[in-house]
């Protein structure tokens, strides 16, 4: 004890006064650990809440095999079509029914090279519902007929007036090339909504 009082009497302070002073420290301590795991907790709830209640309240989304089935529950196929975003029209009876063909990037070559790069925007309207669905299912294959159909002739200079893209043909020829896909008779028009030309 005497070394104590020593320790004590160089201080200043009383055994009950530094005792006091440490347990206080170690109680504010305590109480600010405490605090901020409280403050911890509280983010990760939120946290977890934000990431919850938009599942909680979204629909989930149909899986592939539901898709069928969603879409009778939905009105069918007719319903489907309109949901899709390159099919446009066909809202009401006798409406005609569009669908969007991605635009054609076809090169017009001539003897010294690439002359001009032509792009080329499509809708083909077809007759019903059952057809804009089969042009999806066969969009491979109808970019690759309308690809053969116009590459050639650009670059041979008969779908073209000088430098200027002949449209009237370009249309004929698609006309025709989409038909061949799809059918003829399934094919109503070929609409060219946009011709862009870039000299090389």
């Amino acid at each position: 004890m005497v070394n104590g009082m020593h320790v004590y009497a160089k201080t200043g302070m009383k055994a009950s006064a530094l005792t006091e002073s440490f347990l206080k420290s170690v109680f504010f301590s305590f109480h600010r650990i405490r605090a901020m795991i409280r403050k911890a907790s509280l983010f990760l709830l939120a946290l977890m809440l934000i990431l919850a209640v938009p599942s909680f309240f979204c629909p989930p989304v149909a899986q592939a095999e539901d898709a069928p089935k969603a879409s009778k529950e939905s009105g069918g196929d007719k319903k489907k079509q309109q949901d899709a975003p390159d099919v446009m029209g066909g809202r009401f009876a006798g409406d005609p029914i569009y669908v969007h063909v991605p635009p054609l990037v076809l090169p017009a070559i001539n003897e010294n090279g690439v002359e001009q790069l032509v792009t080329i925007i499509l809708d083909i309207q077809v007759k019903d519902f059952g057809t804009a669905d089969e042009l999806h299912t066969n969009m491979p294959r109808v970019m690759d007929a309308l690809m053969r159909a116009l590459y050639g002739g650009l670059g041979q200079g008969s779908l073209r007036n000088g430098k200027l893209v002949d449209v009237f043909k370009v249309k004929s020829k698609a006309t025709a090339a989409v038909g061949e896909i799809i059918g003829a008779a399934h094919v109503n028009d070929v609409l060219i909504q946009s011709v862009s030309q870039r000299m090389l």
